[in-house]
């Protein structure tokens, strides 16, 4: 996972321009909601998925969890899905029955009611893969404290103290300070305390540790790092040599790439640990 930076104003602007007017429509949604004490509207008159494309564009056409990467192009939002943060109808106890899965905090009760004011809030929006989102997902939101159901000012949910990482805009943790990499493998950055336990149960719910796709596709991006930064240690190499390499590291680097945290921290560690990177590498090529 990787942080989106955007401020309330910028979405909004990109929302407008998506959909001119959804912002004033679902506040008298939000508005109905309130006065009902839930949310309940019909599947028939969801209207979330008319701004997918501006989420799609903000996360640069990657699952916010995940981070696959898909296409951009009308055809390809369907692999996207609109995913509410914080479930606006109902939650489901974490981790779910039968899991082999168990943490040493709490992690939240079930619940029939969900975040009924949430449910068109412009920071309760992520796009997702169908595996993140339909298949892991669904309506999990663990936290470690009561949840307040009932608000929706940030501030007063930040003292549910979630325990999933919420990668846009500047209300939750940076992503990348919770979570690293070591090879091909997500890992917490902290050893202990609430940092580690959201970093621990983001990897576990979205099994970004296990699932096999992730793994293979993280082993090529190191493959290739690895490639084009000894091409950069090189004497004599050829400047046209040089240029392609630097461009793959760039671009594996940047936001708009699948797997940017695990390419960033692969490469920090290239120079921090050469060793350690060369072992990580063997790895990689193993699972490629």
């Amino acid at each position: 996972m990787i942080r989106y930076s955007i401020t309330k104003a910028e979405l909004e602007a990109a929302i407008e321009r998506e959909k001119r007017g959804w912002l004033t429509k679902t506040q008298r949604k939000t508005e109905g909601f309130r006065a009902a004490g839930e949310f309940n509207e019909p599947t028939s008159r969801n209207s979330w998925s008319e701004i997918k494309a501006a989420y799609i564009r903000l996360q640069q056409n990657k699952c916010a969890y995940c981070e696959r990467s898909f296409g951009h192009d009308r055809r390809s939002r369907i692999e996207h899905d609109v995913e509410h943060f914080r479930p606006k109808s109902s939650v489901k106890a974490w981790p779910m029955e039968g899991s082999k899965l168990s943490y040493n905090f709490a992690t939240g009760d079930t619940s029939d009611k969900g975040y009924y004011l949430l449910a068109y809030n412009i920071f309760n929006y992520t796009t997702a893969c169908k595996t993140c989102n339909s298949i892991l997902k669904v309506n999990y939101f663990p936290v470690m404290s009561a949840r307040k159901f009932n608000s929706d000012d940030f501030a007063k949910l930040k003292t549910e103290r979630p325990l999933l990482i919420y990668p846009l805009g500047e209300l939750d943790d940076d992503p990348e300070e919770l979570i690293t990499f070591e090879g091909v493998l997500p890992v917490p950055k902290f050893k202990r305390g609430d940092r580690y336990r959201r970093a621990r149960v983001t990897i576990d719910l979205f099994e970004l540790d296990t699932r096999e796709d992730l793994l293979k596709a993280r082993a090529g991006i190191i493959l290739s790092l690895w490639a084009a930064l000894r091409l950069l240690q090189t004497a004599g190499a050829a400047a046209d040599d040089r240029a392609d390499a630097q461009k793959i590291v760039e671009l594996a680097k940047s936001s708009a790439s699948p797997h940017t945290n695990c390419a960033r921290a692969f490469s920090k560690l290239y120079e921090q640990n050469f060793a350690k990177a060369r072992q990580y590498k063997e790895r990689a090529a193993a699972l490629a």
